[in-house]
């Protein structure tokens, strides 16, 4: 990435809590905009679903309308959502249920469980073809065709599993009030991983995220964590976190978002530095966070809320030197034209979203034609630059 393009998104950054917007996606919802709590989301290819206290609601079109899907669910209280392919799963106040038609109907699946300490559902992760529940009494799994679970839990304390991630062979699995534990064995059999982690009732971990190697942790009250060993150390990265209660992580490329009672922040350096993107999020009991399509889902004590990932990370013209530079038609299909202002000589770089140089060449005159026929559909940033000047421009490619 060239220098004049960094700088654009250390502005950018800089300057994102002005563009990030947020907007109410209520529609459908049961008491749209009156404590409709949002626990957990998943999706099936365009189908988007939320775990909600009053069942799981539907949406198709990007969350525009929400529709219930909850015949054959018989505790609508819903706390957890996954899917496998076409099998949807929902982990309830009354056990677990399984759909394979998009939520049109409902079957109990609950053989196997342990409901000797309740009957509660916390958490899923999918791991291959492998479901793992996290229930009161700890870490279940099933396989296909999910009909029935096997507890793998030794080396766990019998009590809530909130949240699961994966590097590699290395499984981990939050702890209520213990912390965070590690299985390389398909959980078989367990381990503590806490060197430096909060202990006792300061340890509870509701949410995990992965960039690289790198793995993340949410604490209720602790903020956030971070290991770079697989869990051998944790490291507090909380500078800018203005609220350490975090109930949910969520990663777009190397963009980690923190869902927490102070509303969603956002880091883009590993959580070295945090900072507040709420702007239009009018509910900052942010409970559960998901990236779909172009967008983050932010479910909260009050629905749901959509933003646009552009806005939030701060993607934005900007302009240095004097020489104009005109793009057009934007959107575009195949090509563009771009046209520089007293200028015969200067070079071309498209950067994709990641930040990815997709396009470069050298213009040679002041009109040139641009074929892009070959990049896929989205937004993408153009610098243009010449000897002691250079330009930035959002462009979008339909």
């Amino acid at each position: 990435m060239n220098k004049n393009f960094s700088c654009l998104l250390a502005i950018c950054l800089l300057n994102n809590i002005a563009n990030a917007q947020w907007t109410a996606v209520n529609t459908g919802l049961p008491n749209s905009g009156s404590s409709t709590n949002v626990e957990y989301f998943a999706a099936i290819g365009t189908n988007l679903f939320a775990a909600t206290s009053t069942g799981v609601f539907h949406t198709n079109n990007n969350g525009y309308s929400w529709t219930g899907v909850n015949s054959g669910i018989t505790d609508t209280d819903i706390e957890a959502l996954a899917a496998i392919g076409t099998n949807l799963f929902a982990g309830t106040g009354g056990g677990i249920f399984k759909s394979v038609d998009n939520g049109a109907n409902w079957t109990a699946i609950n053989t196997g469980l342990d409901i000797s300490m309740g009957t509660s559902i916390y958490s899923f992760f999918v791991s291959g073809t492998s479901l793992y529940a996290g229930t009161e009494a700890g870490v279940f799994r099933s396989v296909p065709p999910y009909t029935s679970w096997t507890g793998v839990n030794t080396g766990l304390p019998k009590t809530d599993i909130y949240a699961f991630a994966q590097i590699g062979n290395d499984l981990f699995a939050g702890v209520l009030f213990s912390g965070i534990y590690m299985t390389n064995n398909s959980g078989a059999s367990w381990s503590a991983v806490n060197t430096g982690l909060p202990t006792g009732f300061n340890s509870d971990f509701e949410s995990f995220s992965v960039i690289n190697q790198n793995l993340f942790a949410g604490d209720l009250g602790g903020g956030v964590y971070l290991s770079v060993n697989n869990g051998t150390n944790w490291s507090a990265v909380n500078t800018g976190l203005d609220n350490l209660h975090v109930h949910a992580l969520a990663v777009s490329g190397t963009n980690l978002f923190a869902g927490t009672d102070g509303g969603v922040f956002l880091s883009k350096n590993n959580g070295t530095s945090w900072i507040a993107v709420n702007i239009g999020l009018t509910c900052m009991n942010v409970q559960s966070l998901v990236v779909f399509g172009t967008n983050l889902y932010a479910g909260t004590g009050d629905g749901i809320f959509k933003a646009d990932l552009y806005s939030l990370v701060g993607i934005h013209e900007a302009q240095n030197g004097n020489s104009q530079v005109s793009i057009f038609p934007n959107p575009c299909k195949e090509s563009f034209q771009i046209i520089i202002d007293d200028v015969h000589t200067a070079n071309i770089e498209i950067f994709n979203f990641m930040g990815e140089c997709v396009f470069q060449t050298e213009l040679q005159n002041n009109a040139n034609e641009i074929e892009i026929s070959s990049l896929a559909s989205g937004v993408y940033i153009i610098n243009v630059a010449g000897k002691d000047w250079s330009v930035q421009k959002k462009m979008i490619k339909e």
